[in-house]
């Protein structure tokens, strides 16, 4: 069943509001000097952001091709090489959150698959030659990881919130306020922390 535009609005809003929670959640970590836990949920709200901007892309395909049936790109948007692929969800994530000067660096670093394997590293230990540690995973690496999501949350302004047609509101923009305020505070707090 084809989703209609009102749950495609709802989908891009309840996945903003999830990067928020995994956004907060790893704010909190690191607080907690809990670096590698903060450092892969900075990542996890990262790729939130991703497949919001995929929702959103998609929604515009949907709109400025109306002799196209909308299915070919939910079922392009829903597969497996897109919604569900982490090095997707990251580079789709980080097409403007990394600045002019680390953009090529960062999307190496995703396209190597590098983000991803250190994600992983931040969760377990393991084995491969000599043993990882998430506690390899340092204060630095987290509130870098935190800042890129905390800029990305900036550059999207009201984007979880503005619908289907993406129309940009006084009450999208109100309602992205509210939680670009919180996510602005929890980055200047953990900023302060980290010095």
């Amino acid at each position: 069943m084809r989703p209609s535009p009102k749950t495609l609005s709802k989908l891009k809003k309840d996945v903003y509001l999830n990067a928020f929670r995994l956004f907060s959640d790893a704010c909190l970590l690191y607080e907690s000097n809990a670096y590698p836990s903060s450092f892969a949920l900075a990542i996890l709200s990262l790729e939130e952001l991703g497949k919001l901007e995929m929702i959103d892309h998609i929604c515009d395909d949907i709109i400025l091709n109306p002799d196209h049936d909308p299915q070919d790109f939910l079922s392009f948007l829903f597969s497996r090489s897109m919604f569900f692929s982490h090095k997707n969800k990251q580079a789709w994530a980080s097409l403007d959150a990394a600045s002019k000067k680390t953009h090529k660096k960062r999307i190496k670093e995703i396209s190597d698959g590098h983000l991803e394997k250190t994600k992983q590293k931040a969760f377990y230990v393991g084995y491969k030659n000599r043993i990882n540690n998430p506690n390899k995973i340092t204060s630095k690496q987290a509130l870098k990881e935190i800042k890129i999501v905390h800029n990305k949350f900036i550059d999207l302004k009201d984007l979880g919130f503005n619908g289907f047609y993406c129309e940009e509101t006084e009450e999208s923009i109100e309602e992205a306020k509210k939680y670009l305020l919180q996510v602005k505070n929890k980055f200047k707090k953990i900023k302060s922390v980290a010095k």
